[in-house]
This record gives C-alpha cells, sequence and structure tokens, in this order.
C-alpha cells in the first residue's frame, strides 16, 4: 500500500468525523432552544398562578364585610368586653389585629395617640379570642383582654383582618350612626331626628277633632294638639323623653322683651312650651300625659336606603309627663301673630344616653279670625 492511498483514506476519515460532529453540534443547538422554550412555558405559567391567585385574594378581600352591631362594644367585665358584629360579606373573615385609639382622654389616659392600644393573639398583654367570623354569622362575639374601654373616654376601635381590610366604629356608639337619609323627603337636621318635610308635615287638632289638619295657621288662644311627622336617620331606634316640646317665640319680637313692635302690631312677650303627650291623644279633650317609661314613642331606625316611613309625635301639654297630673293641663297661644316654633328633641339610642338636639324651627301664623289669616 502506497502513502498516497494511506493519505487518501484518512482524509475520508476526517470527512465523516466533521459530519458526525456538525451532526451532534445541531442536536445540541436543538435541544438547547427546547429547553428555553420549556423553561419560559414554565415561568409563564408560574407568572398566572401567581395572577390567579392574587386576584383572588383581592377578591376575597374585597367581600370582606363586617357590621358592628350597636353599641359595638358590651359585655363589660373587670378586665374585658366583647365586639359584637355580623359577617355580611361573601367569605369567611379571620380578625389578625385590634387596633384602639382614645379620641377624648376624659376619665383615662390609656390609648392616646401614638401610644394607641394594639390587640394581638395570644400571647400578648392585651389579647382577643374567637378569631374567625364565618359567612353569615351574625351577633359574632370576639373577645378582647386585658383592658376596657367604658370609662367615659371617646374611643375608635379598628379591627384588622388577616386580608388587610380594616372595619371601625366609635364607642360609645354615636347617637347620629351611619344609616342613610332620603334628603328630598327631610329638612335638614344635626341630629339623628329629622321632620318629614310635606305640607302635611305639621298638622294640629282642637276642640273633639279626631283628623288632624295642617298647622301652618292656628286660631289664637285655642287649646290645640300638635302632630309632627318625625323621622330616624341612625340605624338603631331612638326613644322620645318626656321633655321633648315645641318652643313657641313672637316672630315679631325679640325672644319675650314685650317691646312694641310697631308696624300697628300688638306687643308680644310670650315664649311657650307644648310638651310631648301621649300618642292615644286625638285632640285637647282627651289629653294623656307621657310616660316615657312605659309608653315611649320609639322611633325606627333606618334602613340601608334611609328611613322607611315616619311616627307622628302629638304635643299639647302645658308641662312635661304628669308633673302636672293626668291629664295635663292644655297648652295655646295668646296672641294673633306670627310664631317661630323650634323643635326641641330629647331622645335616647342603643347606648342609653340622653341626647338633645333642635330639629330646624317652622313658622306658624296665629289668627283672631282662623280659618281666615289676612
Amino acid at each position: 500500500m502506497t502513502k498516497m492511498t494511506l493519505f487518501r483514506r484518512f482524509k475520508r476519515a476526517r470527512k465523516g468525523m466533521s459530519t458526525i460532529f456538525g451532526g451532534l453540534f445541531f442536536i445540541i443547538l436543538i435541544l438547547m432552544g427546547f429547553n428555553l422554550m420549556l423553561w419560559n412555558f414554565i415561568q409563564y405559567d408560574a407568572y398566572n398562578q401567581v395572577i390567579t391567585s392574587t386576584s383572588l385574594r383581592d377578591q376575597q378581600a374585597k367581600s370582606e364585610n363586617l357590621v358592628f352591631n350597636p353599641p359595638g362594644a358590651r359585655d363589660f367585665t373587670a378586665n374585658k368586653f366583647n365586639i359584637t358584629m355580623n359577617n355580611q360579606g361573601g367569605t369567611t373573615i379571620t380578625v389578625s389585629r385590634i387596633y384602639i385609639t382614645n379620641l377624648s382622654p376624659t376619665n383615662s389616659p390609656q390609648c392616646q395617640g401614638a401610644a394607641l392600644c394594639t390587640v394581638d393573639l395570644p400571647p400578648a398583654s392585651k389579647t382577643f379570642s374567637n378569631a374567625n367570623i364565618q359567612t353569615g354569622e351574625n351577633d359574632h362575639r370576639i373577645t378582647v383582654n386585658g383592658m376596657r374601654i367604658d370609662d367615659g373616654s371617646g374611643y375608635k376601635v379598628v379591627v384588622s383582618t388577616a386580608r388587610g381590610r380594616q372595619f371601625s366604629f366609635y364607642y360609645p356608639w354615636p347617637v347620629n350612626g351611619p344609616g342613610a337619609s332620603n334628603s328630598n323627603q327631610t329638612n335638614t337636621a344635626h341630629g339623628a331626628l329629622d321632620v318629614k318635610f310635606d305640607l302635611t308635615s305639621f298638622n294640629f287638632t282642637r276642640g273633639t277633632q279626631t283628623v288632624s289638619q295642617q298647622a301652618w295657621t292656628v286660631p289664637y288662644q285655642t287649646n290645640v294638639v300638635y302632630w309632627v311627622k318625625v323621622v330616624n336617620n341612625a340605624i338603631y331606634p331612638v326613644s322620645i323623653s318626656r321633655y321633648t316640646s315645641l318652643y313657641f317665640v313672637c316672630y315679631q319680637d325679640r325672644f319675650g322683651s314685650g317691646q312694641d313692635p310697631g308696624y300697628g302690631l300688638p306687643p308680644c312677650n310670650e315664649t311657650d312650651n307644648s310638651f310631648v303627650v301621649d300618642n292615644g291623644t286625638m285632640n285637647p279633650n282627651t289629653l294623656v300625659a307621657y310616660d316615657d317609661v312605659n309608653r315611649p314613642y320609639v322611633i325606627p331606625g333606618a334602613g340601608p336606603n334611609g328611613p322607611s316611613g315616619f311616627t307622628i309625635v302629638k304635643f299639647g301639654s302645658f308641662c312635661p309627663g304628669s308633673l302636672c297630673g293626668n291629664p295635663p293641663p292644655p297648652q295655646d297661644v295668646d296672641f294673633p301673630t306670627p310664631y317661630l316654633v323650634f323643635m326641641g328633641f330629647f331622645y335616647k339610642g342603643a347606648n342609653g344616653i340622653l341626647v338633645g338636639q333642635t330639629i330646624s324651627f317652622v313658622a306658624v301664623r296665629a289668627c283672631s279670625t282662623y280659618p281666615s289669616c289676612p
């Protein structure tokens, strides 16, 4: 075998190896590309899982809805109390922490400002229990241990959930809670109660009448019973006190000074109260003293869309309750002149505290020629 033959064989062998190595390199490139694509698919799938999980968590957080039952905090003992609430959302709620801030430190310096009180699950100095509220559960009670908030100060209580939502209430429970009202049908007031504003919202009866009529004009020196339509904007019912009254002030006078107003009008030094009477009263001849313990006016609380109706509250007594006897003496207006009538309401809400509120006044014309009033 010659040298030329060996060289030719070696050359052919090198060409075969190059083909093999080129094929292997091509296969490696394909595998690397496939691996990169597979890695991208895996990462994209993981990303979608995170997005789905986050979206589900956000939806569950949005569906949380804790509603506190008045008065918010209750069942106080030496060093603990309960927070009562309803789960009106679409998912089970887990409470993770409670924050308590003293907004008006009347009788206690605790939980003020940056030193607010933090209540955690055990172990802690201030703890709470019964943290899980099932969907649709009503009157769920979380027990707070290690403190109390019924000391006369005003507190804000914030309940934080495991999903990051926060729900709060104030204790003592505000008189004018978050209940809505229909402002197109009621007058503006600065508290829970409003007077329904229409032509028949302020009526009266006299003599033996049993059907009331509009009281924008009334006969003077005549005993009357006033009928007022009242609505409650708060979310809880309120009970009317016997000291609730209508306060009459002569329109052209300076709050009872008796000065001559001029313009041919007689002087008027009258400021009269007409106190609330029992609902069974129909007219001045059937006056029944108001009993705010056994037969109180209870004005129902508002629903989600505001007050669903009204309550007629009657006035006509010379003094509150039965202080002047039963039946009480009637009340009238003594001068044929316009009067401003202030409505002073005293009532108790869910927390049992007596609250005073003046509802917007109305104008009444007393006439000597009633029913014709020039």
